[in-house]
């Protein structure tokens, strides 16, 4: 009989060890990792693309007609740039070509320097940084590039402009068209 009492006794015993260590608090950690991929990203929309429309400028069309605005020009729509970066930017623009490429019945004297027709103003900045040095006013566009935006902020981010052409009496009727090019430079 004492051995079966020693042994109930061992048992509770260790039993209560045993209930006594599962009720401990105990702390465990795990790692959570996130590999952001480095974004840029733009979006142009247009107050206007010249028909009361807004949108995607898909093309932006500039109707010449009369003398004035072939002597003085005209300006586009204000066309907002939506920028979501996740770096620090620069922001140039430049044209594909150095010329127009000219559709119209003329043989004569197609050839329309970018440079000498068309311009671009910086309208509104909320990129955090500066605008380009000049293109707070109208500035020529070419194919070099030149900067518009230096230094923005990374996030979410928008910068408003608009073209201007002013070809002037010197070339034939027609339709002048050159691709405009957006570089996104991170800093």
């Amino acid at each position: 009989m004492k051995n079966k009492h020693c042994f109930l006794l061992l048992t509770l015993a260790g039993f209560c060890h045993v209930s006594k260590a599962q009720s401990l608090n105990g702390n465990s950690t795990q790692a959570a990792r996130l590999n952001l991929a480095e974004v840029v990203s733009a979006n142009l929309f247009s107050s206007g693309n010249g028909n009361g429309n807004g949108g995607p400028p898909a093309n932006v069309e500039l109707p010449l007609g009369g003398t004035n605005a072939m002597a003085e020009g005209i300006e586009s729509p204000e066309i907002t740039v939506t920028l979501q970066c996740t770096t620090d930017f620069d922001v140039s623009v430049s044209s594909s070509s150095e010329n127009f490429e000219y559709s119209g019945p003329s043989t004569l004297n197609t050839e329309m320097p970018v440079s000498d027709v068309l311009s671009i103003a910086i309208t509104n900045n909320a990129t955090g940084g500066s605008i380009g040095n000049g293109f707070s006013q109208f500035q020529p566009i070419d194919v070099q590039g030149k900067q518009v935006i230096s230094a923005g902020q990374r996030g979410v981010r928008t910068f408003g402009f608009k073209y201007k052409a002013q070809p002037g009496f010197n070339f034939p009727a027609g339709t002048y068209t050159t691709d405009i090019v957006y570089t996104i430079s991170k800093k």
